[in-house]
């Protein structure tokens, strides 16, 4: 970092007091907006708390994103002294895109479910698009990414946090059956009783764009049935023991099928994307068929059960002889 922006920085940094005041001092800031002004009036003492909390994030947060992003320059800056990896360069981002990947397998994440979730929901579905993508770009090989039924909220919220028309995503208002053929599509859900074994390039995998906390379980699979579309879960009963329900996000969803396109390794995906809060455990063999160390521990079991009866059948003969 340049002497000019290190004291660009720490200036920023010194000012933080700006944007941290306490209690007090916040209470002090709420009398500079008086009782007579025309957005208090008819409000009642939270809406004006929040009201003033708004009012306050306006006039600071300009400074605030100027000190963040000074910090995360100066984090990468002091890494790469450091000679970590920083990951690739904006240069080298540029050239992991679609077009040239390698890998044709197609992602899709359905947004068709707006009036089943609230703008909270809608939010987190968006975040969970951006880290779906933030993955994808970073991806020597990224998969086709497509987002289908844009509209309304999810729309918006877009809208909301700039130039998403940019990113190296297939966005599209149409349903995913409108762009694709019935027969190619396989929708992933939890609740499906099959299990997917192998991603192919011919088939399209639809991610269900639902944000619900589980208020309507079991959606996902039955819109795949009504539509009569193939549907299937990830393998994750066959690799890994969670002591949480095996229901995920849509960025883990769509990162698994990405590493997944990397490795051609199910087991190792999972590790690399599924949180440990999850409590993973690698699955261990139930059946001793598919365990001969097992098989053998119960045969030597069995051997030294007969030794040890057959030892004391003889000295209980040897006591009645005598």
């Amino acid at each position: 970092m340049s002497e000019p922006e290190q004291q660009e920085a720490d200036s920023v940094i010194k000012d933080d007091g700006v944007c941290s005041n306490s209690e007090d001092e916040r209470e002090s800031e709420s009398h500079d907006y008086s009782d007579d002004d025309e957005e208090m009036k008819g409000l009642s003492k939270r809406a004006r708390k929040r009201l003033l909390k708004h009012k306050r994030w306006e006039e600071t947060k300009m400074l605030k994103r100027k000190q963040e992003r000074l910090k995360k320059k100066r984090k990468f800056e002091d890494a790469r002294e450091r000679g970590q990896d920083i990951g690739p360069s904006r240069k080298s981002l540029k050239k992991n895109c679609m077009q040239n990947s390698g890998c044709k397998v197609k992602a899709v994440i359905d947004c068709s479910f707006d009036e089943h979730m609230t703008e909270k929901d809608v939010r987190h579905l968006v975040q969970q698009i951006q880290h779906s993508y933030s993955a994808n770009r970073r991806a020597n090989n990224p998969l086709q990414f497509y987002v289908c039924g844009i509209n309304g909220k999810a729309q918006q919220r877009l809208d909301q946090i700039g130039d998403y028309k940019g990113w190296d995503v297939y966005f599209k208002t149409e349903n995913y059956l409108d762009l694709f053929p019935k027969g190619d599509v396989v929708y992933l859900s939890s609740d499906s009783p099959n299990v997917l074994q192998e991603l192919e390039d011919d088939k399209v995998y639809i991610i269900g764009g639902l944000v619900d906390h589980n208020h309507h379980k079991g959606m996902c699979h039955q819109l795949a049935v009504d539509r009569e579309v193939s549907h299937a879960q990830l393998p994750i009963a066959e690799y890994v023991d969670m002591k949480t329900r095996k229901v995920l996000t849509i960025n883990h969803v769509f990162e698994i099928l990405l590493r997944y396109t990397e490795t051609r390794d199910w087991k190792k995906a999972f590790f690399q994307v599924l949180p440990q809060r999850k409590g993973l455990k690698e699955k261990e063999m139930e059946d001793a068929q598919d365990d001969p160390n097992k098989d053998l521990a119960v045969k030597a079991e069995t051997v030294n059960s007969e030794v040890c009866s057959d030892v004391n059948s003889s000295k209980q003969i040897n006591a009645n002889t005598s």
